[in-house]
């Protein structure tokens, strides 16, 4: 069920002596997801919703009681000529884009308001929601990629941040179960409770058509490549070269089928060089650029992607490139948003 709550809009115009441009007039939809962030998204909405009143500008409120709630809401935005603008975290986001995808011209917006936000982290969004409703209203356009994953069960999801699977996988799925006051350290909770479990998996991955067998910790694979409330698992990522980062952490330890502690303690070694994305000079890590990546493995694994599970392998995953708008800060200038990084 969702809710609609109308904003104030302003027909005030400037008096002026010569015939001036209008400025395009965005109307916009904020879809509120009230759980992201253990209720950090109905308060960023509510936030957002007092800026774009005091701008002037045209909106209204949906409070998304479920993610197909949210899509179908985004859908009926864009098809009416609005701008849907997911406030909450980045799955939040991918269901945004999920109604965007295949669809000329649409434009969307963000008012983070979730536990990682790392979609806004990488692009350098702002995370204070006035400011992100100042961008809505004066921001900028900009054309992103996107990825779309099919999963062995024919489950299709887009994504924009990074799909995963392995040890980040599973230290995702630990992360959702942990209490909401641990706030964006919920992941480095999940990334320790991971350890308990964390075994080597042979993986068999296509990069581009060319296969690549692995035994590996984990497989990531960055559009933009953060996650994890700042992980920057794929930190040369661009959303704007159509091309993933496909990253993978080799199983270096010395039994082949098991970990020991030395491959727990080198884990916990990494985490602090992801934070910086300086582990991807380390020779267990390897970096490949693709467009489209196919991975299987020797094990039943589950996939996640922006902060959500996104079906069983075997998977394929594919670039989308431009496949949408995202309004920026006027202006705004970000590495992530560089062709060619």
């Amino acid at each position: 069920m969702i809710r609609g709550v109308r904003g104030r809009s302003s027909d005030a115009r400037p008096v002026v002596d010569a015939p001036v441009t209008p400025a395009p007039v965005r109307s916009f939809v904020l879809l509120v997801n009230p759980t992201a962030g253990g209720g950090r998204g109905r308060h960023a909405g509510d936030a957002a919703a007092a800026r774009l009143r005091a701008r002037g500008a045209r909106f209204r409120t949906i409070v998304a009681a479920s993610a197909e709630a949210a899509t179908a809401a985004a859908i009926a935005a864009i098809d009416a000529g609005d701008v849907p603008v997911a406030v909450g975290g980045d799955g939040t986001l991918r269901l945004v884009a999920d109604a965007a995808l295949g669809r000329p011209g649409a434009v969307v917006g963000l008012v983070p308001g979730g536990r990682g936000n790392d979609v806004a982290r990488h692009l350098g969004l702002p995370a204070d929601p006035a400011a992100a409703a100042d961008a809505l209203v004066d921001g900028d356009a900009v054309p992103v990629d996107a990825g779309v994953a099919v999963a062995g069960d024919g489950t299709r999801r887009s994504f924009l941040s990074v799909a995963c699977v392995g040890f980040d996988a599973e230290a995702n799925r630990i992360a959702d179960a942990a209490p909401a006051r641990l706030g964006r350290f919920a992941y480095v909770w999940g990334a320790l409770g991971a350890l308990a479990g964390l075994r080597p998996t042979d993986f068999a991955i296509e990069v581009d058509g060319t296969p690549v067998a692995q035994r590996a910790l984990l497989v990531a694979v960055g559009n933009a490549g953060s996650y994890g409330g700042g992980m920057r698992i794929a930190p040369h990522s661009s959303v704007a070269d159509g091309v993933f980062d496909v990253v993978a952490v080799g199983h270096t330890g010395r039994r082949p089928d098991a970990c020991g502690w030395r491959d727990r303690l080198r884990i916990v070694h990494l985490l602090p060089a992801v934070f910086r994305g300086s582990h991807v000079r380390m020779p267990s890590v390897s970096v490949r650029r693709a467009a489209q990546v196919r991975i299987a493995a020797d094990a039943p694994l589950l996939a996640y992607a922006d902060g959500d599970p996104i079906g069983p392998l075997p998977m394929t995953l594919s670039t989308v490139p431009a496949a949408l708008s995202l309004l920026v800060p006027p202006g705004h200038r970000a590495p992530a948003l560089e062709v060619g990084r």
